[in-house]
């Protein structure tokens, strides 16, 4: 064997045990960044959040599908630990529209809400329903159903009895019977009610929400 072939099998044998080991150029600085430790989280069933809304939605334009977005306005926190800061967006969408129908019938909207937006940017799943409007921008005439649909306000009882006592009063000023005169004020009045008022809820109204279902994601660990 050649001197000059000992030297290149001298040089080969070199470079291994320094990738091998570690300490070849441009290798030492390459290891691998241990992995973040995290933590598991649950928000249970049940908790509450306060939101802003950032879309409008109304029984009469809203379609089945149509996104709706919202932003958190008061942190959720657990076991003094901050889960979830002001400002995460917390989105949903419609799940069912119907639009405002005659005799006071009013329409309504069913949101649900459907994902959180971490500050990293991490989305996760959620189930929720509206629950409360705590202020309404441009409308004052909606509200929560039972069921956690948003309903539009129909014509009050006050309202209701106004519009009869007005249609009596003009039946009996007319010449008719008192009896008849309740009749003609209940043919009367189910023309002149107005229709129901449509489920609505403009960009900037502040409402409710309940978690639905317990949700559970990974945070990073936070140092003591």
């Amino acid at each position: 064997m050649g001197r000059l072939e000992l030297m290149r099998r001298f040089v080969a044998l070199a470079l291994a045990a320094a990738v091998t080991t570690g300490f070849a150029p441009g290798v030492s600085a390459q290891q691998k960044a241990a992995p973040a430790e995290s933590e598991e989280w649950t928000i249970p069933e049940g908790t509450e959040f306060k939101l802003q809304l950032h879309s409008t939605v109304n029984s009469k334009t809203s379609k089945a599908g149509d996104r709706v977005l919202t932003t958190l306005i008061d942190p959720v926190a657990i076991e003094d630990r901050e889960i979830l800061p002001k400002g995460v967006r917390i989105d949903g969408h419609v799940g069912e529209v119907k639009e405002a129908g005659r005799k006071g019938k009013g329409g309504y909207v069913y949101i649900v809400f459907d994902t959180v937006e971490l500050p990293n940017g991490e989305k996760f799943a959620i189930v929720g329903s509206l629950t409360e409007i705590f202020s309404s921008e441009g409308s004052d005439d909606a509200l929560v159903g039972v069921e956690g649909e948003l309903k539009g306000r129909g014509p009050s009882r006050k309202k209701q009895a106004a519009i009869i006592g007005v249609a009596a009063a003009a039946g009996a000023a007319g010449g008719i019977g008192t009896g008849i005169a309740a009749g003609v004020g209940g043919i009367l009045v189910a023309v002149i009610l107005p229709r129901g008022k449509q489920a609505s809820l403009a960009a900037g109204s502040l409402v409710g929400m309940r978690l639905d279902r317990d949700v559970t994601f990974s945070l990073p660990a936070q140092n003591d």
